[in-house]
């Protein structure tokens, strides 16, 4: 019987579809969900949560709730990490620093100063996990939520010989998205209506292929006028864990120059390039929403009041509000089932354009026998390869800071983000940043200083 662990089992925002997901497939009878978070109260809650769903559901689930993430790991066959190092106080300087500078992230947890500043954050704590895995379940897969994710996914692979993949359902949704433009009914593909091809990154993935009951969606959305900058898209998508509506006006806009259609919504792929992130009236154009701390404040604190609400009905939870396939990708590892989903894994092949190794986001066949990244079969445009390219380069570089506490190599690296206006912005920018956020960055402290603590998502 397997142990499935989850890393921020207090999370309000991610774990009650995530159990719910889990205790009504049949594929987990006898297993044992093991919840770990430092936050005890918020633990307890969720863990109410899990154990009325069980019970509303009869299923043969055992359920444990800890604070000692020991505890939590010894023995465990599959880890989900939910997790955000300083939450949302740390976040809150991610966005207003940079803001000072001109800067008007739409996110700000995966690229630019915001992500890199949460990279900072985020990727000692992952490795020191993965570590203390390779001493207590070294056979286990990691199977990470946590933005940014293919940071934070690729310092685990390369630091340690822990398996590891990055979940997110961006793409998925997206083409979703596009797969309703031209008339099908809601559902995530890949299915029998609708299937594409995706490379690229976390949260900058590129659409080569859409095939709508077999023909050719990209061509039919150009024929359109969707691939145009003035395209006036109907509806959009929505973020149901932050609660704030997507769309892809700047994404079609940016296919008609660039020749490559973005694979996510607006939201996330407007911080891959300059000009769109330095003046919130080209924001304003494409109807792009940014996500504010107090959007995802409200968004917490709803999440929590739906999580006590739903602890006495719990029938009522639907699990939809994370989409990405956690259960399936852990029943499919365990031989019970396969699912072929997106998935941010080691490049062993499948982006001959982009480097061996580097952490990238395409389809993958899930089974017993691991993860198979499905090859694109394709050369990525040239553009998207130069926006790609920098951004893998940047990663790389931000492990090694976040791991050596090397402010200048972090500063220097921020300074070619595309988001910096100015360059010379990027040492007092970031030196802010760690400053205002120094409890959880003890490796930029002098020895003795406090250690960092981790806190969910």
């Amino acid at each position: 019987m397997a142990v499935i662990t989850f890393i921020g089992g207090g999370s309000y925002a991610w774990m009650p579809s995530l159990l719910a997901r889990t205790v009504r497939n049949p594929g987990f009878a006898g297993d044992t969900l093991v919840l770990m978070d430092p936050d005890a109260a918020a633990l307890g809650e969720v863990a109410a949560l899990g154990r009325a769903l069980i019970a509303d559901a009869g299923a043969d689930l055992a359920l444990v709730a800890t604070t000692d993430r020991a505890r939590a790991l010894d023995g465990a066959d599959h880890v989900v990490v939910t997790i955000a190092v300083g939450g949302l106080e740390a976040m809150a300087v991610d966005l207003a620093v940079p803001e000072r500078f001109g800067i008007h992230q739409t996110v700000g947890d995966t690229v630019g100063p915001g992500g890199l500043s949460r990279a900072l954050r985020n990727i000692p704590v992952l490795v020191d996990l993965a570590r203390e895995m390779e001493r207590r379940c070294p056979r286990a897969w990691l199977l990470n939520l946590s933005n940014p994710l293919t940071a934070l996914t690729r310092a685990v692979t390369r630091e340690t010989s822990i398996r590891a993949a990055g979940l997110c359902q961006g793409a998925v949704e997206h083409v979703a998205f596009l797969a309703g433009l031209l008339g099908e009914p809601a559902g995530m593909p890949p299915n029998a209506s609708v299937d594409f091809v995706t490379a690229g990154i976390d949260h900058c993935p590129f659409l080569l292929e859409l095939r709508v009951r077999g023909r050719d969606g990209l061509a039919e959305l150009a024929a359109r006028g969707h691939r145009s900058p003035d395209a006036a898209t109907p509806g959009g998508g929505w973020d149901r864990i932050v609660g704030v509506a997507t769309g892809a006006r700047a994404g079609f806009a940016l296919w008609d120059i660039l020749g490559a259609l973005p694979g996510i919504g607006d939201r996330h792929f407007v911080e891959n390039l300059a000009g769109l992130v330095d003046d919130p009236a080209h924001l304003a154009r494409y109807g792009v929403a940014r996500t504010s701390i107090d959007d995802r404040r409200r968004g917490r604190a709803a999440a929590r009041a739906a999580c006590l609400r739903l602890t006495g009905s719990p029938g009522e939870l639907d699990g939809t509000a994370c989409h990405a396939p956690v259960a399936e990708v852990i029943a499919a590892l365990a031989g019970r089932g396969a699912i072929t989903t997106t998935l941010n894994v080691e490049n062993v092949g499948q982006i001959a354009d982009l480097p061996p190794r580097a952490n990238v986001e395409t389809l993958c066949r899930v089974d017993a026998t691991g993860v198979h990244p499905l090859a694109v079969g394709r050369p990525l445009p040239r553009p998207a390869l130069a926006i790609l390219h920098g951004h893998i380069q940047r990663q790389e570089g931000v492990i090694d800071a976040a791991l050596a506490g090397d402010e200048a190599l972090a500063a220097a690296l921020l300074a070619t983000d595309p988001q910096l206006r100015r360059p010379e912005d990027a040492r007092p920018m970031l030196a802010e940043m760690i400053d205002r956020n120094r409890v959880w960055l003890p490796r930029f402290r002098s020895a003795g200083a406090a250690t960092t603590r981790q806190g969910s998502a």
